[in-house]
C-alpha cells in the first residue's frame, strides 16, 4: 500500500531512470528550462546516481552527474556540499521540494540547479508505486511491434547502427585531433586508449593523465620508468600519500626504485601532478588505475617513438597481416614482468601470477572503440582508400564483444529474452555497437518515434 512515507529515493531513482514524467516545458526550481537528453548511467558505487548524463540549461549543454533525493534539503542533511565526490553532478533531482533555496552548493563552492519531479509525473505516484511495485516497465512503441519485423531485417537496422556508431566515434577523434599540436596521430591514439583504460569510473583522471604527460616522453622508454612518471603524475606515489603505510621488503624495493626514477622528473612534470583523491579504487582490483598504468607501461615500451616504431606505424602494421584482429590484440596485451604481475595495487597482498595485465574483452573494446576509428580517420585524412576499406571490413566483421548495460536493455526491447533468436542476430561487434547507438539516441532519451527500428516497423 502506498503511502508517502514509503517514499525512498530507489522509488525517485527509477522514476528519473523510467522517464516516468513529461519531458517538455521542464523548468529548474529557479525557473529555468530544462531538456534532459541523456539521464545517464546508474551508478551502483559511491558518488551521485547517476553518471555520464546530458542536459541542456537555458540552451547551455552541461554533462556530469545526477544525484537524487526525496527531498532537496536532503543534500545538506547528507553532507554532500562537504563532499568533493559530488563536484561533478550537474543537476539535483528530488520528488519534493522542502527548501528555500532555489540553487544546490558543491563543496568547490559552485551551484547546479534542482528539478523538482512531482511537479512533472506523468501519472499519480500512487499508479506509478504499483506499477513500479509490480515490476511492470513502462510500454515503449518497439516493445513488441519489432515481432513484426524478419530477423535480416533487425540484422540491417543493426549493421546501420552500427556504421552510424562508427562514424561518429571518427569524427570524435578527428574534432581531438585538431585540437593536438601538429595534428600528432599518436598522441592521439595514445589519449584514446588511456582514457579507454579509465572505463567508466576513471576515465576521465586517465586521458587528463595522457595529456599530462606526453607520449614523447615514455615512448621506448623501460616499464618501470614508464611506470615511475605515470604514477608520479598520477599522484599514486608513497611520497605523496600523508597516510602512514607498512610495506613489505618486495614492495620497499620496488618503490625505492621508482621513487628515484620520479625525482628525476620532478623539475620536468612536478607541476602536472594530479590528486590522490581524483581516482576511484572502489572498483574490481584488476582494474584498479595503478594496475591498468603498468599494464599500459609494456604497451608505450614497445614502441619507441620514431617513424617506423611509432604507435601509428605499429598498429597500421597489423593490417598488412591476415590476422588483423588477432596481431591487434597482440600489440594491447602485452606480456608483463615484476611486481604488477602479482599485485594489484603498490603495498597490497600478493595474488596469483598474471602475465598480461590488460583482458582480452578491455583490448577489443579499445580496437572497435579508438583503434579503428583513429585508423581510418588517419586513412581518410591522407586519401588512402585501401587503408579505409581495411579498417572498416575488419569492424563490420570483428566478432562479439562483452555485453554491457546498454546492449543487454535494447536486446531485450527487441527480442524480450528469445535468446535463441537474438544469438543469431546479434552475431558481431558491428552490430553490438548498433545496440549502444539506439540505445544512446533513442532509448535513453525516451525517443521511440525517430528510432531506426521504427522506421522499419
Amino acid at each position: 500500500m502506498y503511502r508517502d512515507s514509503s517514499i525512498d529515493e530507489n522509488f525517485v531513482s527509477h522514476i528519473w531512470d523510467n522517464g516516468y514524467f513529461t519531458k517538455d516545458a521542464l523548468r529548474t526550481k529557479d525557473g529555468r528550462n530544462l531538456q534532459v537528453i541523456y539521464h545517464g548511467e546508474k551508478n551502483d558505487d559511491s558518488g551521485a546516481d547517476f553518471q555520464n548524463a546530458e542536459i541542456k540549461v537555458d540552451g547551455r549543454l552541461c554533462k556530469g552527474d545526477v544525484e537524487i533525493h526525496v527531498r532537496n534539503s536532503h543534500w545538506r542533511a547528507h553532507r554532500h556540499h562537504t563532499n568533493p565526490r559530488y563536484n561533478s553532478a550537474i543537476l539535483h533531482v528530488t520528488m519534493w521540494d522542502d527548501s528555500i533555496s532555489l540553487l544546490t552548493r558543491k563543496q568547490n563552492g559552485e551551484y547546479i540547479p534542482t528539478l523538482v519531479l512531482y511537479d512533472y509525473l506523468d501519472d499519480s505516484i500512487g499508479k506509478l508505486w504499483k506499477t513500479i511495485e509490480n515490476g511492470e516497465e513502462k510500454p515503449t512503441l518497439c516493445s513488441g511491434k519489432a515481432k513484426a519485423m524478419t530477423l535480416e531485417s533487425i540484422g540491417a537496422v543493426l549493421d546501420r547502427a552500427g556504421m552510424d556508431r562508427f562514424r561518429l566515434r571518427i569524427q570524435v577523434f578527428q574534432k581531438r585531433l585538431e585540437h593536438l599540436e601538429g595534428k600528432d596521430e599518436d598522441q592521439l591514439l595514445y589519449e584514446g586508449i588511456m582514457e579507454a583504460l579509465g572505463y567508466s569510473k576513471n576515465k576521465e583522471p586517465f586521458l587528463q593523465l595522457a595529456q599530462k604527460t606526453p607520449l614523447g616522453i615514455l615512448a621506448g622508454q623501460s616499464p618501470e620508468k614508464i611506470q615511475a612518471i605515470l604514477l608520479g603524475v598520477a599522484g599514486l606515489l608513497p611520497s605523496q600519500d600523508d597516510r602512514k603505510v607498512e610495506f613489505d621488503e618486495e614492495t620497499k624495493e620496488y618503490i625505492n626504485k621508482i621513487e628515484e626514477i620520479w625525482k628525476s622528473f620532478l623539475p620536468q612534470l612536478g607541476d602536472a601532478q594530479m590528486s590522490r583523491e581524483q581516482w576511484e579504487f572502489k572498483i574490481r582490483p584488476v582494474n584498479f588505475p595503478t594496475k591498468r598504468i603498468a599494464g599500459m607501461s609494456y604497451i608505450l615500451s614497445n614502441c619507441d617513438g620514431k617513424p617506423h616504431t611509432s604507435f601509428l606505424a605499429t598498429l597500421r602494421s597489423a593490417f598488412g597481416n591476415v590476422k588483423t584482429t588477432q596481431k591487434l590484440r597482440d600489440i594491447l596485451i602485452p606480456r608483463a614482468s615484476g611486481y604488477w604481475t602479482e599485485h594489484y595495487t603498490l603495498g597490497g597482498k600478493r595474488h596469483k601470477e598474471m602475465p598480461f595485465l590488460i583482458g582480452r574483452n578491455r583490448a577489443d573494446d579499445i580496437v572497435i572503440n579508438v583503434i579503428l576509428p583513429v585508423i581510418f580517420g588517419h586513412a581518410k585524412r591522407w586519401e588512402n582508400r585501401g587503408l579505409q576499406q581495411t579498417a572498416q571490413a575488419v569492424y563490420a566483421n570483428y566478432g562479439k564483444l562483452q555485453a554491457n548495460k546498454a546492449t543487454r536493455d535494447v536486446t531485450n526491447r527487441i527480442f524480450h529474452d528469445s535468446s535463441e533468436q537474438h544469438g543469431s542476430v546479434i552475431n558481431s561487434a558491428m552490430r553490438q555497437q548498433g545496440l549502444i547507438y539506439l540505445y544512446k539516441n533513442f532509448c535513453a532519451v525516451r525517443n521511440c518515434e525517430d528510432c531506426l527500428l521504427m522506421e522499419n516497423i
